[in-house]
């Protein structure tokens, strides 16, 4: 029994802590699927964990489970709200452990009909359905803000059906999947009247799935593959449904539904973001490779006085 230990804290925003967190990712992958070992995953001294880390650690580890379908392969240990109240606030309150034990497809579907933060699926339109009707019970959007909530999530869902696993090595991995499988999470805050909706694939990556961009340097890079694949024009990876790429972002702030919107992409070594309030997107390369592609994609929509 291998015994990998968490960082203390789990974050992939962050310079600081993500490579360390991949690091531990990647430890869990190559232990429990390619050297086939038994793993007892510690998490009991996190003290802190974000939100993206803890849906790739839900995917990396949902992956295993599924992979190596024995079920006694992947053990956890979580923190204990009376030695460790923040991480226990992380890891068990938030439901992330529920998630982190679902390790067969009918517990998964638990997660959904029990409509948890965290979620893996299969089925674009199904999901997508369920997931806009979860948070607009407690959102209460507008006409307007739900249908740009409900079509920035279609979006996002289809893009994991048609892109992520378009190659052939994914083939035998898709079958024991249950299909193209992404993971994600997904709630309404209303100390800071925010949705926020992010989805995660382990599939080729944006960079891979498009198809290299020589940037100007004459030489292939990730940051600019990635860039030009989110910018306008290039609707088939992110559009949040509007047909033209992440610039029409900015088109909902002036139709009055919204008061800010904000995009994260994190994809092999590339970070791409946008936020409404200041209208420029940048992408930049990293250091450390993230597995597939993570988006984050979060709406704080503009409230009227009956609101």
């Amino acid at each position: 029994m291998t015994k990998l230990v968490s960082p203390k804290t789990l974050c992939v925003y962050k310079d600081e802590h993500r490579s360390a967190t991949l690091k531990f990712l990647n430890m869990i992958d190559v232990t429990a699927v390619k050297n086939a070992n038994e793993v007892t995953i510690d998490l009991s001294e996190v003290v802190y964990a974000t939100a993206a880390a803890t849906v790739l650690l839900f995917a990396i580890v949902n992956r295993a489970q599924l992979l190596v379908q024995v079920q006694s392969r992947i053990r956890f240990k979580f923190p204990k709200k009376e030695d460790n109240p923040d991480g226990h606030r992380w890891i068990v309150t938030t439901g992330l452990s529920n998630a982190l034990v679902a390790n067969t497809q009918k517990k998964l579907d638990g997660l959904v009909a029990d409509k948890r933060y965290y979620q893996s699926a299969v089925e674009p339109f199904d999901h997508w359905l369920r997931t806009v009707m979860t948070l607009q019970e407690k959102a209460l959007l507008n006409p307007d803000a739900f249908a740009l909530m409900s079509s920035a999530l279609n979006e996002a869902m289809l893009n994991v059906s048609y892109h992520a696993y378009e190659d052939d090595s994914f083939s035998s991995q898709i079958e024991v999947l249950g299909g193209k499988r992404w993971w994600q999470c997904s709630w309404y805050s209303k100390e800071k009247n925010a949705v926020v909706f992010i989805i995660c694939d382990l599939g080729l990556g944006i960079h891979r799935s498009f198809g290299p961009v020589i940037d100007a340097s004459g030489t292939i890079g990730e940051s600019t593959t990635v860039e030009v694949a989110l910018s306008s024009g290039h609707s088939r990876y992110l559009n949040a449904g509007r047909g033209n790429g992440s610039e029409d972002i900015k088109r909902p702030i002036g139709s009055g539904c919204a008061e800010s919107e904000s995009l994260l992409v994190l994809t092999g070594h590339a970070r791409y973001r946008y936020n409404s309030s200041d209208g420029q997107p940048t992408c930049e390369w990293l250091s450390e490779n993230i597995p597939g592609t993570l988006i984050e994609w979060s709406l704080v929509p503009r409230r009227g006085e009956d609101d």
